[in-house]
């Protein structure tokens, strides 16, 4: 059975469900022939003895970094964000960095720290970023089994490093990635995402400085 199949079985079963079948409808598979996406029909009893609704799509989880960054000469904080047209919508969407953790589902801290180099050029080690959330949240618990890890960082950088970031161009062409990285107030973080991810990450971050203190990491 495939890591990704596998692993949401896995977690039906612990919340004390019971599979009774899983028939595969459709696969979509990455270059390397690792699965991507897999669509399911499935017989699936509850603990209380009903059934579930049978269509899964099972996606994997994924990983969401939210960096602010605040200049050391001037004060200001702004966060990282990056900027890319989605097939979902064929809007230009503001996000956080963000990426699927495919066969690392072990490693979403590491996987968050790559995706956050490859998206903005912002390189960080481990100790720099933290959770923001003690579980994954699942984006779409009705149908998918995707679940979210978020993480944060709260950086201060010199005056050159931080304009050097806004406007920057990056993202795998390969994968048809054409992102232009922003440094993005807290304001219009708000007012121009389109996509769930930015509140709920605002969010998270505002509750992690609010237990944790306010002081940012020097780079």
């Amino acid at each position: 059975m495939e890591k990704k199949i596998r692993e949401w079985a896995d977690s039906v079963k612990r919340a004390g469900c019971t599979i009774r079948s899983v028939t595969l409808l459709n696969e979509i598979r990455k270059k390397d022939g690792s699965l991507l996406f897999a669509l399911a029909d499935t017989d699936v009893c509850s603990p209380e003895g009903q059934p579930l609704p049978h269509i899964i799509f099972i996606r994997g989880h994924a990983c969401v970094i939210i960096p602010r960054i605040e200049n050391a000469l001037t004060g200001d904080k702004r966060y990282i964000m990056v900027r890319q047209r989605r097939i979902g919508s064929g809007e230009l969407s503001l996000e956080f960095p963000a990426g699927m953790l495919d066969e690392h589902s072990e490693n979403p801290a590491g996987i968050a720290i790559k995706e956050l180099e490859e998206e903005t050029g912002l390189d960080l080690p481990h100790d720099l970023i933290f959770p923001l959330h003690d579980k994954m949240l699942y984006s779409s618990v009705g149908g998918s089994d995707e679940g979210i890890y978020y993480y944060g960082c709260n950086i201060k950088v010199d005056n050159n490093t931080f304009n050097a970031f806004n406007l920057r161009t990056a993202g795998n062409a390969h994968e048809n990635e054409h992102i232009t990285v922003e440094l993005v107030t807290r304001e219009a973080a708000e007012s121009q995402a389109t996509s769930s991810q930015v509140p709920l990450g605002l969010y998270l971050f505002d509750k992690y400085i609010k237990e944790n203190g306010d002081v940012a990491d020097t780079l």
